[in-house]
């Protein structure tokens, strides 16, 4: 029983819950492999993009997390492929074998094969990606104070959202706050009302997973709050100059965030489903690959004819429970299946408003809110972290200030060919708020 080798895959919600669980056991050597040094806290990296908080609030240094695990060792590097026949893992060029895999890749964006998303849409998945937001709403709005042109000014004060669901339901809110509490008071060159934030979702309600109560109080708040909520709106094709909709439609932007969907990490030498996830037993192993478990987004199960939703109680959940099945092959015993509990749903929308859905409860309001700020705090990796992000947002609550507004890497703005130009008829309307 001593000295199995244990390794995991991707230090985010489902293998850190694996290390946690693992750990226990001292028996047991496990070595977790990570492209990055951090564990990052993705529900917050919204706010990351829209200059409410620093990227260092919402990550913690992963040797910081095993200190406390003497059986535990890190290893930071990309993974090259899979060899289940020699069970081993390629890092970087370098062999490392194991005697049990938890794979916990998490999972990218996923543009549905349509035209133009990768070369033109930034999706929000990493820190780099919020970044990348956070210079391109900002330098955008530099550059339109100066230009002359009205089509380009409008375009460039044009921000689309695409993907109705939670992260796209908090970014879009979170550009109506930029918008009404920071960008009208820095820039007074710069009417509100000429800044159109423009929420699409292909589906006919957004959050399609809540109640149609909850989907319809967001679509009310957030209009209410200014952004063009486009349901039944599907995308055809992204350009440098902006979004085409499959209804002939065009927006004019030059800042299209894509949320509209993710599929599994995939590896080389282990198989892949539909949407990139792995499709495992009920104890989430690899049917025909009984040493290697896979967790979080990365996993296809499916519980009462639905796919498991990929999200950070899902990855928790696994990560714990491949890791509790992994100590009971150790010592003999029978493995369990695994069941998701849904433990809830929450989506803020912004100040004051947010949704919840806790078994058959439904709720939203201030009420909500609080709720989805106590439980962002608690489930933030790191003391200082939770105390640097409730301090920011007590200030930001008080003052209507958000506080992060440096641009790190100013990017430019294509110029279309005169021919190539949108006529102003066919850009979006004016939002009357």
């Amino acid at each position: 029983m001593s000295n199995r080798h244990v390794v995991i895959l991707g230090a985010g919600f489902g293998g850190l819950s694996a290390v946690k669980q693992l750990a226990r056991d001292r028996s047991v050597h496990v070595t977790l492999i990570d492209r990055n040094n951090y564990h990052l806290f993705q529900p917050l990296l919204y706010q990351v993009a829209t200059a409410g908080l620093e990227a260092p609030q919402i990550a913690w240094p992963i040797r910081a997390i095993l200190r406390r695990y003497p059986n535990v060792r890190f290893w930071m590097g990309n993974v090259d492929s899979v060899d289940a026949v020699d069970k081993s893992v390629w890092v970087d060029g370098k062999r490392l074998s194991y005697d049990y895999l938890v794979v916990s890749a998490g999972s990218t964006s996923h543009d549905y094969g349509i035209s133009g998303v990768r070369e033109n849409a930034i999706p929000l998945k990493s820190v780099g990606d919020a970044m990348l937001i956070r210079d391109r709403l900002l330098s955008a709005v530099e550059e339109a104070v100066r230009t002359v042109d009205a089509s380009r000014r409008r375009a460039l004060l044009t921000f689309v959202v695409v993907g109705g669901g939670p992260t796209g339901v908090e970014l879009a809110g979170a550009l109506a706050e930029l918008k009404r509490h920071v960008l009208a008071r820095d820039y007074p060159e710069i009417s509100p009302e000429e800044i159109n934030i423009v929420l699409i979702e292909a589906g006919e309600r957004l959050l399609g997973y809540l109640s149609p109560l909850s989907s319809a109080y967001t679509q009310r708040t957030l209009e209410q709050m200014g952004v063009t909520v486009k349901t039944a709106c599907a995308v055809s094709e992204v350009t440098p100059f902006g979004v085409h909709l499959q209804d002939g439609g065009f927006i004019a932007s030059y800042v299209v965030i894509w949320t509209a969907g993710v599929r599994g990490v995939a590896l080389p030498g282990l198989p892949a489903g539909r949407n990139g996830r792995i499709v495992t037993t009920r104890e989430l192993y690899i049917p025909d690959l009984p040493d290697i478990y896979v967790v979080g987004d990365l996993n296809g199960l499916e519980q009462d004819g639905k796919p498991l939703p990929q999200v950070a109680p899902t990855a928790n959940q696994q990560g714990a429970w491949a890791a509790r099945n992994i100590l009971r092959r150790i010592r003999g015993k029978p493995q369990l299946p695994f069941r998701y509990r849904d433990k809830g749903n929450l989506v803020t929308i912004g100040r004051n408003h947010a949704v919840g859905e806790v078994k058959g409860l439904r709720f939203s309001g201030r009420l909500a809110w609080l709720t989805w700020l106590a439980v962002h705090i608690y489930y933030l990796t790191g003391l200082r972290n939770r105390f640097m992000v409730l301090s920011n947002w007590i200030y930001s609550y008080f003052t209507y200030d958000f506080a992060v507004r440096v641009i790190h890497h100013r990017p430019t703005f294509p110029y279309p060919a005169e021919e190539e130009r949108t006529p102003a008829a066919e850009m979006l309307e004016a939002s009357p708020h």
